[in-house]
């Protein structure tokens, strides 16, 4: 198996934990959704900067090539 391959499992694993962890939390009431989350994130000025951030840092290094 190639490194690319590798890589592309282990995203393809990473969504179908995040689409059964979602499909998990919209059947319980234990869990928060994805979206109920990112309201409780964005709710703060410094939270919502924090997230922006994040989402920049991964963008440049996963995305940028």
């Amino acid at each position: 198996m190639t490194d690319r391959a590798l890589v592309l499992a282990g995203f393809a694993v990473l969504a179908v934990l995040g689409v059964l962890a979602e499909l998990t939390a919209r059947h319980s009431q234990r869990c928060t959704t994805l979206g109920e989350t990112l309201r409780l994130l964005l709710r703060s000025r410094v939270l919502r900067i924090l997230v922006i951030l994040v989402w920049a840092w991964l963008g440049w290094h996963f995305l940028a090539r």
